[in-house]
């Protein structure tokens, strides 16, 4: 693609990275093929395809439209166009400068710009988070007013602090942002099943965001210095060597994608690199090791930034095959639920539309239970169904303790 962008439009590092991002695009249109966005609206501006044009001319010109706005805001960010791309194009990369050029440029209305403020203050204060949905647990309790939540949280599970006498292994686990307030009960699990092969957690103490929230939502400054205050908690954070584990995969991709926002001549790159090369999702822990647990039939629904973020798309399923448990196929394959992290809160027509193609997919074989591997994903396809979504891991977790109140059993 043939290219000459505005100087004055981006910053210098910016610009060098979108004319390359540009250039390496050839037109070919296969990442058509899959996008969620385009298969719902057939509209070639709602495609990655179109929305590269759109960004090529808003750097060109250095001006921002309201169309630009409208077909970039309906982007998912689901790396499927990525994954279907034979040119290598990094159409996110792509994404997050024009996103932060809007932001910059303050194109959108007043009230676009302050909901948009409201739910980056809102989901990075832990405390508020924590008395919103204990609030809802609360308000569960009663039957008249649980079917008015949007979403359904089992109660929280006591549990003493998990001792392994002998680890063979450590591990630094992280605890999320929004999955610690709405679903504790995720990283407890996680923590007995490490347990049972061996392997002992160091929580991190002042744990803060990893910065995808601002980040994605074109406020790059403060997404950059959450993510740089995050990688020197954790370079703090136990032993310099532990795996640093991520339950919710949304966390775990921004997180392995660190060093493209801290490139050469950053103080911080090496550190970034560093942090990145020892993060893992929780699911690849149990690549060598194997938990038995009570036969179940689940639907297994694999996030986007598990599958196109991190390449780890039959995993979980492989995982909860070992361990017994039937996993349901769930064809068709589709791209992404429609959560998206805010996406399902700043473009709600569009997320239920795809909420409800991937409840009917998973669905289609009557599971006893869907399970996914990000938080965002389990609120929002919860809110489409009547059967329990559940985390992997506290699934995991639940029939691996029915199966040990089996007589004789051997898990």
């Amino acid at each position: 693609m043939k290219t000459n962008l505005d100087p004055n439009f981006l910053a210098s590092d910016d610009l060098a990275r979108a004319d390359t991002i540009l250039r390496s695009c050839v037109h070919c249109g296969f990442c058509t093929d899959g996008c969620p966005t385009y298969q719902l609206l057939g509209d070639e501006n709602d495609s990655p395809r179109g929305r590269i044009y759109l960004m090529k001319d808003m750097f060109e010109t250095g001006q921002v439209n309201a169309a630009q706005v409208t077909h970039l805001d309906r982007c998912l960010s689901c790396r499927n166009c990525e994954t279907n791309c034979p040119s290598g194009v990094a159409y996110t990369d792509l994404l997050d400068i024009a996103r932060g050029a809007i932001a910059q440029q303050q194109t959108r209305g007043v009230m676009n710009r302050v909901g948009r403020w409201l739910l980056r203050r809102g989901l990075g204060l832990p405390a508020l988070l924590t008395a919103v949905f204990e609030g809802a647990r609360q308000i569960g309790r009663w039957p008249g007013l649980a079917t008015r939540l949007p979403v359904r949280l089992s109660p929280k599970r006591s549990s003493h602090p998990v001792v392994v006498t002998q680890p063979t292994q450590q591990v630094i686990l992280l605890a999320g942002c929004v999955q610690k307030a709405a679903t504790p009960n995720v990283n407890l699990a996680v923590e007995h099943l490490l347990a049972r092969s061996g392997i002992a957690v160091v929580r991190v103490a002042k744990e803060s965001c990893c910065g995808a929230l601002n980040y994605h939502l074109g406020d790059h400054a403060a997404g950059l210095a959450d993510m740089r205050r995050l990688l020197h908690t954790l370079a703090a954070a136990g032993p310099s060597d532990a795996p640093i584990v991520s339950s919710a995969s949304g966390c775990g991709v921004t997180l392995k994608d660190y060093p493209r926002h801290f490139p050469l001549g950053d103080p911080d790159h090496e550190l970034a690199r560093r942090i990145a090369a020892r993060m893992v999702d929780v699911v690849e822990l149990f690549d060598d090791h194997t938990i038995k647990a009570a036969p179940m039939r689940v639907a297994v629904h694999t996030p986007c930034t598990l599958s196109n973020g991190q390449q780890l798309v039959t995993n979980v399923a492989d995982v909860l095959s070992r361990a017994g448990i039937d996993v349901l196929a769930t064809a068709p394959q589709l791209a992404c639920c429609g959560s998206a992290g805010t996406y399902s809160v700043l473009q709600p027509k569009l997320a239920r539309a795809l909420q409800a193609k991937m409840v009917t997919a998973l669905t289609t074989q009557s599971p006893e239970v869907i399970v996914t591997a990000n938080i965002g994903c389990q609120m929002h396809l919860g809110a489409g169904t009547n059967v329990p979504v559940l985390h992997w891991a506290e699934l995991l977790w639940q029939q691996h303790e029915a199966l040990l109140a089996v007589p004789d059993s051997k898990p």
